[in-house]
């Protein structure tokens, strides 16, 4: 029977993904059927069907389209973003903070100013370094970061990462514990339990340099973490404070202090508030700091995209200004009595700034309405799959925010307004014995 459930399951998913597509082919199409309805139906009434109302349609097409596309695409933006994000503060901390010169003395009387912060949730001491961890005849490079076994359950991600096992301070059952990342556990097979040598950089330059042997550390894996991060996953193991401090030689003081805060939203107000406690001799680094180059690519490429789509409504802005301004050519007669009769200058103008707000807003509310429908499709089914094997998640990221679609919305409407202002001022400066006479 449990068989049975599986087959239909996937059978009636597979059917559910299709009719999803499907729909999404019908929003696709459903422009191109609305378009030919429309001029069919002008011909069956025998409307006359010009080219300013074929360039108008296009218009409307081309800003509907460009905004649908923008929407799309950066909702994947954030969604990948938010991907990162999660994966860089879920297991970094949030601010970090480190002495300008040497170690950090008495750091336990920094961590309890730290923590007096209301909106601090954690802080904790930390010594890190490189270290070669040997397994018999198997060596390999990697960073190795002490700290006290509370401080890394409630000032890191660690303790919801743990995969088996946990991280303990050092006892004389377990003199010196270490967790390490589950691909450099795989790499390296080894498993919980297994007692494996760590030698530090400096130790393996004065073996190098000198007629000494380097101090080598027997620890016992106690614990296998994953943090969906390959480099941490694969480089990276934690140890206790005491192990770090005989491993790196740091008797006294530690190398900083790692801390997160309540909301992350905050971590960049409390670092500077911080900052301005701790003064200058302190290094106060936020998140955003600590991943700076990596999240300015990201938004780099973000704004990259938006440029590049924006020329589809440019595109479209064009048309625009062109088919307003052989409608001003074609209307001149009529410009013509409207201001004989009266009218000023500023009315007219607005006639035909109103007509381009109008087939901006027209196209700006269709994209709207099929972009956040695409999008809340692809959260709830996750139309578009991805690689488990290659990526993290299991489809395509979609995170729609209400600023992006305002701005977006503002962008067609500024456009095509704007595009309007040269043919609404031709029209205005029209003089009405001209226009009349020359028709």
């Amino acid at each position: 029977m449990a068989w049975e459930q599986f087959v239909a399951g996937r059978y009636l998913r597979g059917k559910l993904q299709l009719g999803i597509i499907a729909a999404i082919l019908g929003i696709v199409l459903f422009d191109v059927f609305a378009a030919i309805f429309f001029f069919g139906w002008l011909i069956y009434k025998r409307k006359r069907v010009s080219l300013i109302t074929i360039i108008s349609a296009i218009s409307v097409c081309g800003i509907n389209i460009g905004v649908w596309a923008l929407i799309c695409v950066l909702g994947v933006f954030n969604g990948f973003n938010g991907i990162v994000k999660s994966l860089l503060v879920g297991f970094d901390p949030h601010i970090r903070i480190t002495a300008v010169e040497g170690a950090i003395q008495q750091s336990d009387s920094l961590v309890a100013v730290v923590q007096a912060i209301p909106e601090v949730m954690a802080a904790g001491p930390f010594i890190n370094g490189r270290s070669a961890l040997m397994l018999g005849n198997e060596l390999k490079v990697i960073e190795v970061r002490g700290m006290r076994a509370a401080d890394a359950k409630s000032a890191t991600g660690l303790a919801q990462a743990m995969v088996t096992g946990s991280l303990p301070d050092s006892s004389p059952a377990i003199p010196h514990p270490i967790v390490l990342g589950r691909a450099l556990s795989f790499d390296l097979r080894i498993r919980r339990g297994d007692t494996v040598s760590l030698l530090s950089q400096s130790g393996l330059e004065e073996s190098l340099t000198q007629y000494a042997s380097p101090t080598i550390i027997r620890s016992v894996v106690t614990g296998v973490f994953e943090s969906s991060n390959k480099d941490y996953d694969t480089y990276r193991a934690y140890t206790d404070l005491a192990t770090a401090r005989a491993l790196f030689a740091v008797p006294t003081g530690v190398m900083g202090i790692e801390v997160r805060v309540k909301d992350l939203e905050q971590a960049q107000a409390v670092g500077e508030q911080l900052q301005a406690m701790l003064g200058n001799r302190y290094r106060v680094e936020t998140w955003q700091d600590l991943h700076r180059d990596l999240l300015a690519v990201m938004e780099l490429e973000r704004w990259a995209a938006f440029i590049i789509l924006s020329l589809i409504i440019i595109v479209a802005v064009f048309n625009v200004l062109g088919s307003l301004t052989m409608l001003v050519k074609e209307k001149g007669r009529d410009v013509g009595i409207l201001k004989s009769m009266g009218a000023t200058d500023a009315a007219v103008r607005s006639i035909f700034l109103r007509q381009g707000f109008l087939i901006g807003l027209v196209g700006t509310i269709a994209g709207v309405i099929k972009g956040v429908i695409i999008c809340l499709l692809q959260q709830q089914y996750g139309l578009i799959p991805l690689n488990n094997s290659v990526y993290i998640i299991s489809a395509l990221p979609v995170q729609m925010r209400v600023s992006d679609i305002v701005i977006i919305s503002a962008t067609a409407l500024l456009l095509s307004t704007v595009a309007a202002i040269y043919p609404a001022s031709r029209a205005a400066k029209l003089l009405p014995a001209d226009a009349v006479r020359y028709e």
